[in-house]
């Protein structure tokens, strides 16, 4: 009888021997930031906020990859901000979680430039032109913050530069230093649609049970947002992506196809709910231009139907909401509204039309100049993403967004006649479409500067941008 005949079996891997891989896991180290970000962001003890920040540094340093789902994740809670040291220091979440980043990625690779005495390959990086946009961007809104003349102004003009200029820039640059693959990408995505479906959920939630507030005769709600408007901006993006992946997306997606179109069942409620006609425009303009891009018949058939049972309707529907949109007999019509806020920022422009007037001043001019205060809320920006990078950011910041724009526009063309009929050209096109919401809807209300929004234009350039330069399979991060 041999040896093996007389040893037992060895048994199996008991389940405290299996913990400490799945500790290591991509689900357990999402589910750790998630909550000591929670714990930093909802529990008022300064020791336990201290605590979950620390934590949530130590999970950036281990996974800075996996952190970056977290910004998409805190962005809406913009408006949501939470005190530090009493009631004297207010930060976004989305900021604590940028910065939390950027200290990590200082350590990692300082560390790493001590160890090997190897400088980084600046070159992988200069040769991107959406690096060079970034830098652009940063120097136009330094130059604006001169325009400002100082106290008070001074003080909203460099908050407001610091949230929406240097801080997406930042997110935009740890983007391509730590999505490096693949699943990367997919979980940025992902944690975008989640985020705009839980917040869709809110809304859904507040209209259900009557929390909301009256306006032309409905029910808006507003979600965590502090307006139904700003809630309808924010969740259009989203919405337009997601439904492009649930009709674009290869039959193996299956997965991701149907996580999609229930995430945007949701979100595409809380645009509804909310009222926002801006949102519904923007979406829809993005999936007709898809819609004829791509010659899609479920998609086009779609549209179709919906024009159909839009027309058919229209005689029947008494809603003030919607049929005040057609009477441009009043002053509170939007058409009347927003062509009197465009009259007096182009009469602004017309004084200022090289500098324009600074970030976050458009409310503190002259009333001579004749902008209108008549609505629920005091008039901050022109409702339109033209004239609000010319006034925020002067004529520079106007060529510069719309460099821009024509290079995402350009670059994800290119990437979706690359991969037709591949999840990544189903991707590439659902950021057209969210782009081309940015767009639209843009033209007649807020677009950009806000930190949610600025970070979601960056989160489209940089997927366009890392798309672009190629995904591996497999990538370390030393």
């Amino acid at each position: 009888m041999s040896e093996a005949d007389v040893l037992p079996a060895r048994p199996a891997p008991a389940l405290f021997d299996r913990a400490p891989a799945f500790l290591r896991s991509e689900p357990a180290v999402l589910a750790a930031m998630l909550v000591t970000l929670g714990v930093y962001y909802m529990v008022p003890n300064v020791a336990a906020k201290a605590l979950g920040g620390l934590l949530f540094f130590a999970l950036t340093l281990y996974r800075p990859n996996l952190h970056l789902a977290m910004v998409p994740l805190a962005a809406p809670l913009f408006y949501r901000q939470q005190a530090l040291l009493g009631d004297r220091l207010f930060f976004p979440l989305a900021e604590v979680v940028i910065l939390t980043g950027i200290a990590a990625w200082v350590i990692r690779d300082g560390w790493g430039l001590l160890r090997t005495r190897n400088l980084p390959n600046l070159k992988e990086w200069l040769r991107h032109p959406a690096v060079w946009l970034a830098f652009a961007l940063a120097v136009i809104g330094v130059l604006a913050l001169f325009v400002v003349p100082g106290g008070e102004d001074r003080r909203v003009a460099l908050r407001e530069f610091r949230w929406t200029v240097v801080e997406p820039v930042l997110f935009f640059a740890l983007m391509l230093r730590w999505l490096r693959t693949e699943r990367d990408a997919w979980r940025i995505v992902g944690a975008w649609l989640i985020a705009a479906a839980l917040v869709g959920r809110e809304g859904v939630e507040q209209f259900l049970f009557g929390e909301t507030w009256r306006m032309e005769g409905v029910g808006r709600v507003s979600s965590v947002y502090p307006s139904a408007t700003a809630f309808g901006i924010y969740l259009g993006r989203p919405l337009a992506l997601g439904i492009v992946l649930a009709f674009f997306l290869p039959g193996k997606w299956l997965a991701w196809r149907m996580g999609s179109a229930l995430l945007s069942v949701v979100i595409g409620l809380g645009v509804l709910f909310s009222f926002a006609r801006g949102a519904w425009i923007g979406v829809f303009v993005a999936l007709v231009v898809v819609a004829l891009l791509t010659r899609h018949r479920w998609l086009m058939g779609a549209i179709g139907a919906a024009i159909l049972a839009g027309v058919a309707a229209l005689p029947f529907i008494n809603v003030t909401r919607i049929t005040s949109a057609f009477d441009f007999s009043t002053e509170d019509n939007t058409g009347v509204a927003r062509a009197r806020i465009w009259s007096a920022a182009l009469r602004i422009i017309a004084d200022h039309p090289i500098t324009g007037i600074g970030q976050d001043q458009f409310l503190r001019q002259d009333p001579s100049y004749g902008v209108p205060q008549t609505r629920f809320f005091l008039t901050s920006h022109p409702h339109n993403w033209i004239l609000d990078f010319w006034l925020r950011l002067g004529a520079p910041g106007l060529l510069w967004m719309v460099a821009a724009l024509a290079y995402f526009f350009h670059q994800a063309w290119q990437l979706w006649k690359a991969h037709k009929g591949t999840a990544l050209g189903a991707l590439a096109l659902g950021l057209i479409a969210a782009m081309i919401d940015f767009v639209v809807h843009g033209l007649m209300d807020m677009a950009y500067f806000t930190m949610d929004n600025a970070l979601s234009f960056w989160l489209m350039l940089g997927l366009v941008v890392i798309l672009k330069r190629g995904l591996s399979d497999q990538a370390a991060y030393p």
